[in-house]
């Protein structure tokens, strides 16, 4: 090889190692991210000024060290989707996941540490239509419902509580026993006949009840939580009368949605995936006390004093 020949290659390997060395200083100081802040800024006048800077919310329950762990700890999704009001009005006002707590990812799915658009967006839910589309399968569901209980390390839940999100964080619709018993009474004719001659009318019979009746509407609530399905303590509202379906077995508008579609054995699974993973026998022991009746008692003594 002639000495030009040489002198050929190192001044090519020369500039190509000065291209890549542009390249990498270009992105290292202008990072994606940082373009992608720079234009939602220059987009809002709230935000004018901001600092330009990565920003975060740091996971609980992930990657800890005192767990001996190194996971995901960290979301970053807000670094380019900095316009809090933006993100207000792109979701619902009472979501029961809360971004600025649990992150995007739980939802959206996609990679929450990266700070380029193209790992960051991979296998990403952009909205409600393709969360539904993508979630409405038992697994993808089961799958975000895990990551949810990681995320919760400090309650004292199990994955039922989990169990209740629809595939857009939102809480599932309860469907109502009507629709839980046209397929189920001819699959489980002897359980469905004796709960809707017992606990189906449960409602019926405490309504009937002398300190029920008596009772102002925060002795009646606690009756709620017990007679009726799909209880909310925290609006004091209930999703039917009575003991229903739901009440054991959570709310049923995903699995009704999947059951609904059976062809074959594989959409009977789907189904059967999601009644195994979100049952809890456990759930008995939240009414099956005694002291769930404490405030009867009471009502009774003094009747019977007055008396």
């Amino acid at each position: 090889m002639g000495p030009y020949v040489k002198l050929i290659w190192l001044l090519t390997i020369s500039i190509l190692l000065l291209g890549v060395s542009v390249v990498w200083f270009y992105k290292e100081f202008n990072p994606e991210w940082k373009q992608c802040q720079m234009a939602e800024i220059q987009e809002s006048e709230a935000l004018k000024g901001k600092k330009l800077e990565i920003k975060q919310i740091l996971l609980k329950g992930e990657g800890l060290w005192s767990n001996q762990e190194s996971g995901q700890r960290v979301d970053r999704c807000m670094t380019c989707h900095i316009d809090e009001e933006k993100l207000v009005k792109l979701h619902p006002k009472e979501l029961p996941i809360p971004y600025d707590v649990y992150g995007c990812t739980v939802c959206h799915g996609g990679n929450g540490r990266a700070l380029e658009s193209e790992p960051a967006h991979e296998h990403m839910y952009s909205d409600r239509e393709e969360m539904e589309e993508g979630r409405y399968a038992a697994d993808e569901l089961i799958k975000m419902w895990k990551r949810l209980r990681v995320l919760n390390p400090e309650e004292e839940i199990r994955l039922r509580r989990e169990s209740f999100f629809g595939p857009t964080g939102q809480y599932q619709l309860y469907v109502g026993n009507d629709e839980c018993v046209k397929c189920h009474e001819t699959r489980h004719p002897d359980h469905v006949k004796r709960w809707s001659n017992s606990k189906f009318k449960t409602f019926e019979r405490i309504q009937k009840e002398p300190d029920y009746n008596a009772g102002d509407e925060n002795y009646k609530k606690q009756c709620y939580k017990c007679h009726t399905t799909g209880y909310r303590e925290d609006k004091g509202i209930y999703a039917a009368t009575g003991v229903g379906c739901e009440a054991c077995h959570g709310p049923g508008e995903v699995y009704a949605y999947l059951m609904a579609g059976v062809r074959d054995e594989s959409d009977v699974e789907q189904g059967q995936k999601l009644a195994n993973i979100s049952f809890d026998f456990n759930v008995c022991g939240d009414c099956h006390i005694e002291k769930k009746h404490e405030m009867r008692k009471e009502y009774f003594d003094k009747q019977a004093q007055k008396n």
